[in-house]
């Protein structure tokens, strides 16, 4: 078995050998010839220079303070934060429902149904909705609101709508 394996040895290091790879010695060479192998050099690093700011007595941009002031100088038509909420107040309109009116003597009031199931009475002057929602006509058959929204520039504005009497056969 030694002399086997000491025959056989000699075949197999000759297979290692250079047996005719020229072509690939030839590939070799003709890959490497476009490549350069250069790399451009790195950039040159500025000093670092201090900015000096200038600019503390002037006014800060961002100061809620000074945004919140511009707000009360645009806002001739602004509700009245400060007033006690009413119960109806707390509801978005297209939640709440004219079920009826009721009539005193000259005085006409609206029946107004939560989404509890809760039946308010209004009359012109009573406050409702999300949107200070201010009762200004009552009718057989809807409720007339002046509404004081916030636009995008920030300023109040008045706009109209009104809840409609709600439909024998509507059940919410």
């Amino acid at each position: 078995m030694r002399r086997i394996a000491i025959c056989l040895l000699p075949l197999l290091l000759s297979a290692c050998g250079d047996g005719g790879n020229d072509d690939l010695k030839q590939w070799m060479a003709n890959s490497s010839l476009g490549l350069r192998g250069q790399i451009e050099p790195l950039p040159q690093v500025q000093a670092y220079k201090p900015f000096n700011y200038q600019a503390y007595d002037l006014t800060d941009p961002f100061n809620p303070q000074k945004l919140q002031a511009g707000k009360r100088q645009n806002s001739a038509n602004a509700p009245d934060l400060s007033r006690p909420r009413e119960a109806l107040e707390n509801y978005d309109l297209d939640k709440l429902e004219m079920v009826g009116t009721i009539r005193r003597s000259a005085a006409i009031y609206a029946l107004i149904r939560t989404p509890e199931g809760s039946v308010y009475r209004v009359q012109p002057g009573n406050y409702l909705g999300l949107n200070f929602g201010k009762v200004t006509s009552i009718s057989d058959a809807e409720v007339q609101l002046a509404e004081t929204v916030e636009d995008l520039n920030g300023e109040w504005v008045q706009r109209s709508s009104s809840l409609h009497l709600a439909e024998q056969g509507q059940n919410k």
